[in-house]
């Protein structure tokens, strides 16, 4: 090769390396940074999706287990075994106080089964819990727990004790105790509970432990009961909105047999309120009349349903593009201008089983 050759092939050569000039290389920087920007932007938008589905995914599985909760309970507000509530006589202490006593304080009894509140301060049964939100709903529960044993000596109207074959429910001294069988119960404390064949020694006649109401000066029963008769505890729930740990509202319970007070335990997180209205039947006809608040209810014995309104809320703030108001029992609510958080209400109306025919 000669020398002209060989410096036609390196100028050749060199022409080809020479790369992109500053304007090709801008243009090139420009697409990428229109992509790079189109895919953060559906980045982001993925990730608020995900974040949002997942909030009402949390909510609604809050939602289900609530209800089932407190949807249970509601159900048996009253249960006193085979009788039906309508079928004791109120007026009768002996059959059926008023008021159970726990504590000391008067609560719900079995005549009432359920009560709400909705006033600013605690008016509820037992002690304030210190986690309480004011100005949220509260309501309260009374009824026998279930598997009730059947008596099997001692049966007769005087005598001051009962006495049952085996005790699975751990029936302790100064728990209200119902007896009960298809036709009356009565409802009584027990104040000493032997083993082996148990025995219940019982007693009326401690006004004080009863709330004060109008009660039998002796220890006797109101009838002479058979074995087909049962022992039930009585359990008082009361269902609140409190604080937890964490600083989010929450649905609390706390549980009561007797004198024995649990502690209180969180249900559900990221519930703030309670709201109630109660189907109240004004004409013994069984058939709900109207509607009304916990405050406006002047006879417990009337209420046939009730229909609760938990508000619940995701557990994220700024979820939400802008503050979600959002409708309770037809009241409009608006959040904080700060509060980007989703809500919902859940409704539900449950009948009082032990109130109907």
């Amino acid at each position: 090769m000669n020398m002209a050759n060989q410096k036609t092939t390196q100028l050749h050569v060199t022409g080809k390396s020479r790369g992109f000039g500053l304007i090709e290389l801008m243009i090139a920087i420009t697409i990428g940074l229109f992509l790079l920007g189109g895919i953060g932007y559906v980045y982001l938008g993925s990730r608020q999706t995900f974040r949002t589905q997942d909030d009402f995914s949390r909510i609604q599985e809050n939602v289900r287990y609530a209800m089932d909760q407190v949807g249970v309970d509601v159900r048996m507000a009253g249960y006193s075994g085979c009788v039906n509530l309508s079928s004791i006589d109120p007026k009768n202490p002996t059959a059926m106080p008023i008021t159970v006593i726990a504590n000391g304080a008067p609560t719900v009894g079995l005549a009432e089964g359920m009560r709400g509140y909705d006033s600013a301060t605690w008016t509820s049964p037992g002690t304030v819990p210190a986690n309480w939100v004011a100005n949220t709903g509260v309501f309260h529960v009374t009824r026998a727990e279930a598997g009730g044993v059947n008596l099997i000596g001692n049966m007769t109207a005087t005598n001051a004790n009962i006495q049952i074959s085996g005790n699975p429910t751990g029936i302790v001294a100064e728990q209200a105790i119902l007896i009960s069988d298809c036709v009356s119960a009565d409802l009584f404390r027990a104040t000493n509970v032997a083993s082996g064949t148990v025995t219940i020694a019982h007693t009326t006649s401690n006004c004080a432990v009863l709330g004060g109401v109008a009660c039998n000066t002796s220890n006797n029963l109101s009838k002479a009961y058979g074995s087909d008769a049962e022992i039930y505890s009585v359990l008082s729930t009361t269902y609140f909105i409190g604080t937890n740990p964490a600083g989010n509202p929450a649905l609390y319970r706390r549980q009561q047999l007797g004198t024995q007070t649990g502690a209180a335990e969180e249900l559900v997180e990221n519930v703030e309120n309670i709201v109630m209205r109660f189907g109240i039947d004004t004409d013994n006809d069984f058939i709900v009349d109207s509607y009304v608040s916990a405050s406006a209810v002047t006879n417990w014995r009337q209420v046939l349903t009730a229909r609760l309104s938990l508000v619940f809320r995701s557990n994220s703030n700024n979820v939400a593009t802008q503050v979600q108001p959002y409708v309770v029992e037809g009241t409009t609510v608006t959040p904080a201008t700060t509060d980007r958080r989703l809500r919902r209400v859940a409704t539900a109306t449950f009948g009082l089983r032990n109130r109907l025919p």
